[in-house]
């Protein structure tokens, strides 16, 4: 066999790789075209952009105010009764609103039936006119301020004058006491506190 030249070797190799470019070389232009066309749609990131902030969630309501929550509870009217020391019978009326100047207010009144005179079915003390001046109710105006569990009021105004000697009306709390009802103390003048349960009729 003759031994090829140098010549020869090179016109062979480069047949070669013309034979393998013809074969191979579309498959690798196809996958640099394909990377080409992916790098250029991928999106290009600003290093200067500014981060997308996310909208601020909305606030909550604000709470009522606290008068307004009191007034749906202890809105409407209150009564009671109960026997005083003396043996008189004594029966408050309580209503709870919202007065003209936005505030809470309570408008109480008081009346005593005293029921030792009544013995038998007569007066045995006094006349007739001493039992009906007893039994004259004493009102009071009052503004209040809710607290926990209850509202504490301040007397801005007393109507009538009262006949059992203690003096007007000073001081008045009420806090709940069960389903329904409150406890109500008062302060009359120099007598001691005086306690009563009072029960929602109305409201």
């Amino acid at each position: 066999m003759q031994k090829l030249t140098e010549k020869q070797k090179k016109t062979i190799a480069v047949i070669i790789l013309v034979l393998a470019g013809v074969h191979f070389g579309p498959k690798y232009v196809n996958q640099f075209a394909s990377s080409v066309r992916a790098a250029k749609s991928a999106p290009t990131r600003d290093e200067h952009a500014q981060p997308t902030q996310q909208a601020p969630s909305p606030l909550p309501p604000p709470p009522p105010p606290p008068e307004v929550a009191a007034l749906s509870k202890y809105g409407g009217v209150w009564v009671g009764s109960e026997l005083s020391t003396d043996q008189d019978r004594c029966d408050i009326r309580l209503e709870i609103r919202v007065g003209d100047d936005k505030k809470l207010k309570g408008y109480e009144s008081k009346n005593c039936i005293p029921l030792q005179p009544l013995a038998g079915g007569r007066p045995t003390k006094g006349t007739v006119a001493d039992l009906i001046r007893e039994t004259a109710p004493v009102s009071a105006v009052m503004t209040g301020t809710p607290h926990d569990g209850g509202i504490s009021f301040t007397v801005d105004r007393t109507i009538g004058a009262p006949t059992d000697g203690c003096g007007d009306l000073s001081a008045f709390t009420m806090t709940d006491f069960g389903e329904g009802q409150a406890q109500a103390e008062f302060q009359e003048g120099k007598c001691p506190a005086t306690r009563m349960l009072l029960r929602k009729a109305k409201g």
